[in-house]
This record gives C-alpha cells, sequence and structure tokens, in this order.
C-alpha cells in the first residue's frame, strides 16, 4: 500500500481554530500585527503578497536524476509521491530536520521519503523584487544542481529562478518551481495542497473606489463612474481625502475658489453635492452642521492604501524581511498613475498634500531600494538609482544606495566618483558637505571593508542587517 501523501503547509504548522499569517504561515499574535513578520492581520485588502504571486514548488524523487548520479548505497525510495508547497514570506529553506540541532526548514525532506545525500542546511529559496525567486546553495556537502547543468550552482551566489526550473539536490530529489495561473490552480489535486490554502483570502469588497494618485477616478460596485465637472471633482476629492471626518463648508469653498470665492459659492457647493449624491451609493454623503462627510472605508482611497502599505513595508524591512517588504513597497508604488490631487492643483489645500504625498512616495522608493539592496539585487539596481540620483539629486540616502550598490558590483571607482558628485551638487546648489553618514560610506568603501559586502541569508534564513554607513 502506497504511504498517504501528507497535506503540507509551508512554514508553521496550522491549527484548526488559528488562521496563520497570510506573509508567512505562522499563527497570528493577539495583537493586529504578524509576530513574527510584521504583517497587518485582517486588513481590508489583505491579500498576502505570495497568494497573487502564487508560486509552488512540487517536490518529488526523480529516477532519471537518481541514475545519472548512481549513489553508491543508496536505494531509491520503492513507493514514492510528490508533494505541493506554497512559497511564502521571504525565505523557504531547503534541507533535513534536526531535533538535535534546531534545524525545522519549510521544505524539510526528511521523514518518509528522507534523502539523506541533502544536508541539514542545503539551500535557501529568497523572493526577489517583481514577484520572483533565486536560489542559494548554503555550502551544502554534495552541491545543488539546477536543470541540465554538469556543475553545481557556486556556493553562496544568488541565481535568479524562472517558471519550471528544476533543482537536484540529494541523492533524488528535484524541486520544480511553478507559478501558476488561478485557472491552473484549480486543476490541482486537493490532497497535494496545503491543508489552510490562505489563497481564498479575498478583497474586500468595496461599494464605492476613488483614486487620487493620478487623474481622478471613481468607481462604484466595480464600475466606472464619469465625474466630468471639474469644481465636482475637486468636491469629492477634497470628501476622499478626509473620508469619516466632517468636513466645514468653509474649507470646501476655499479648495475650490480660494480667495476668488464667487458670491453664489455656497449654492453652488450645494448643486455639486447633489451631483455627486447620485452617483455615489446611498448615504455615501452626510450633511453635518459643520458641513458635509463621506461615509466608506479609508481604503476605497487609494491614497489611504498607499499609506497604510508603505507603513506595512517600512515595518517589515526594519524587521528583517526585504522580500515582503520589496513586494509590499512595489503594491504601494502602483498605485500611482500619474501627479496626486491634479483636481485640486490651484488650491492651496492640494497643493500642500500634494507635496506631502510627493515626499512620501519618494521615501517609499528609497525604501524599495534599501530591500533590493539587502535582497542582493545590486547589478539590475545600478540603473534604477542613476536615474533616481538624477530625477532628485539632493536626496542623499539616494546617492549612499547607489554607492553601495557600485561598490558590491566591483565598481569602487564609479562609487567613489558618484560620492564626488554629489559633493559638486551640494556644494554649487546650497555650499554644503555631504551627511557624516556619506563620509563614513566613503571612508568604508576606500578600506574595502567586507561589512560593505552583500551577504546572503545565514542558517536561519533570515537576512542580515544592512551596513550602518547608509543608514
Amino acid at each position: 500500500m502506497a504511504a498517504p501523501r501528507p497535506t503540507v503547509l509551508a512554514g508553521a504548522q496550522a491549527s484548526a481554530s488559528v488562521e496563520p499569517c497570510p506573509n508567512c504561515g505562522s499563527p497570528p499574535s493577539a495583537g493586529p500585527n504578524c509576530a513574527k513578520c510584521g504583517y497587518v492581520l485582517g486588513a481590508p485588502d489583505s491579500v498576502a503578497m505570495w497568494a497573487e504571486e502564487n508560486w509552488e514548488v512540487v517536490v518529488r524523487p526523480d529516477r532519471a536524476y537518481y541514475e545519472m548520479l548512481e549513489p553508491e548505497g543508496m536505494e531509491f525510495p520503492a513507493e514514492t509521491y510528490s508533494r505541493r508547497i506554497a512559497l511564502t514570506g521571504d525565505h523557504v529553506r531547503i534541507g533535513r530536520s534536526s531535533r538535535t540541532k534546531a534545524i525545522r526548514p519549510e521544505i524539510d525532506l526528511s521523514g518518509t521519503l528522507e534523502d539523506t545525500g541533502v544536508s541539514h542546511r542545503h539551500a535557501v529559496l529568497m523572493r526577489q523584487p517583481r514577484g520572483h525567486w533565486a536560489l542559494v546553495d548554503q555550502g551544502s556537502t554534495n552541491g545543488t544542481f539546477l536543470n541540465a547543468d554538469e556543475e553545481p550552482i557556486p556556493p553562496n551566489h544568488r541565481v535568479s529562478l524562472s517558471d519550471g526550473d528544476r533543482i537536484h539536490v540529494g541523492a533524488w530529489t528535484t524541486l520544480t518551481i511553478e507559478r501558476l495561473d488561478p485557472a491552473d490552480a484549480l486543476h490541482v489535486e486537493a490532497d497535494s495542497r496545503p491543508s489552510m490554502d490562505t489563497r481564498s483570502i479575498a478583497h474586500g469588497r468595496r461599494s464605492m473606489e476613488i483614486d487620487l494618485l493620478g487623474p481622478l477616478r471613481l468607481r462604484v460596485r466595480g464600475e466606472d463612474v464619469p465625474v466630468t465637472a471639474a469644481k465636482e471633482r475637486a468636491v469629492l476629492a477634497q470628501l476622499a481625502l478626509r473620508v469619516g471626518t466632517a468636513v466645514p463648508v468653509l474649507d470646501l469653498e476655499w479648495a475650490l475658489w480660494g480667495e476668488q470665492e464667487p458670491k453664489t459659492a455656497n449654492k453652488a457647493l450645494q448643486n455639486y453635492i447633489v451631483d455627486l449624491r447620485k452617483k455615489l451609493p446611498a448615504d455615501a454623503i452626510e450633511t453635518t452642521p459643520q458641513g458635509y462627510r463621506m461615509h466608506g472605508a479609508k481604503d476605497g482611497v487609494d491614497v489611504f492604501r498607499f499609506e497604510r502599505r508603505c507603513g506595512r513595508g517600512r515595518t517589515l524591512l526594519a524587521s528583517g524581511h526585504p522580500g515582503a517588504a520589496v513586494a509590499e513597497l512595489t503594491r504601494a508604488l502602483e498605485l500611482w498613475r500619474g501627479e496626486p490631487l491634479v483636481d485640486l492643483a490651484d488650491g492651496p489645500a492640494g497643493t500642500a498634500e500634494a507635496v506631502r504625498l510627493r515626499e512620501r512616495k519618494a521615501s517609499a522608493e528609497e525604501d524599495l531600494y534599501e530591500g533590493r539592496l539587502q535582497l542582493g539585487d545590486h547589478q539590475a539596481l545600478v540603473a534604477d538609482l542613476w536615474s533616481a540620483v538624477d530625477a532628485e539629486p539632493l536626496r542623499q540616502r539616494r546617492w549612499g544606495q547607489l554607492m553601495l550598490a557600485l561598490h558590491r558590483c566591483g565598481r569602487q571607482g564609479d562609487a567613489l566618483r558618484a560620492f564626488q558628485r554629489l559633493r559638486a551638487v551640494l556644494d554649487e546648489e546650497y555650499g554644503v558637505e555631504p551627511s557624516t553618514e556619506l563620509d563614513a560610506l566613503e571612508r568604508a568603501i576606500v578600506l574595502n571593508r567586507p561589512e560593505l559586502n552583500w551577504t546572503p541569508p545565514d542558517e536561519t534564513g533570515e537576512a542580515p542587517p544592512p551596513p550602518t554607513a547608509t543608514t
């Protein structure tokens, strides 16, 4: 009788009464954030990044690989089965568990079909920017082979993976990485999928969505609703920015006309409110003694989704989870479709808020660069950082990130020239010197200090902290 196929959940085991964190698979804590990775639990649009990306690994004994190796003293399993494991979190470790060594890899190749040719700490799958994964061999005893390559991948060297790549480890084990389309996922055997499939987490259905990070866009129950009148669009934007809060009539009139307020301003505002109520769900706009209040979920406004995702991304980055941080910050920045609050551009309130949002976006971009640096994406990052410093040459954090990326690419001279270019820009604009942090980074690059080099995940799968010289 064949051994039963185990149902596998990557990460910690889930109990029947506790839903795991959708980002890392850990049981949730009592608070609003996951105790392990900081993921915000139960948010209205909490679809885990890994659920949207839909990457899985199929683990199976591979007779062709076994016969190619012809390992001495090791018998191919008489009974075999495959397992399908969802890739969650930032790092998924491959190896064999050991109670005495406190090793518990997410892809555990011990147990019923134990492959003793696999090291306890064999390799790590790392989440990469733009929703892909990479493979790092952790100095395993017998090496890690990719596809039909005759030589193992270099230890402690990041190798990017693509859909369908086959990872060979031990004496007979092959792991195939797959990115499933939603239609494909429906046909995967139920008994080979995770026991608590958190892909079922879905976006909370919103009756109204208002996008302000670009030209104003209104959707009601999923359908686009045109708002053509410029002043009407400005009223909608002002109410959306303060959803749940009463907005005084005077504030709305100031946003619409400034000091050129006409005598008919109050009547005109009332007409705009009447027209908006015809377009919005019932009771979306309430009349208050002070003015008007918009009712609805804050996550129905892209500005608030952007703010929340930026905060979550920064928390994940600070807690040592750069893969999840990069995915979350990328989702935040993808909300931008152009200049923010264009319908309030002529008013003082809209101008101040737009400046704040642009600053928030710039900080999120730098957090994203930081996450990519921690993931070892310095080669691809150099071009993006050159564009970033050209766009905003006075933001010193970007220059530091560029210098570090160049140094990690073996371009020490270019890193030092970038510092001299920044020095010239600051002297020409303001007559000031670069920050002490950048001075320290320049000295570290001149001395070629080893702590500046990129380090792959350690044996626990955690990313190392960034060099202090760049903070």
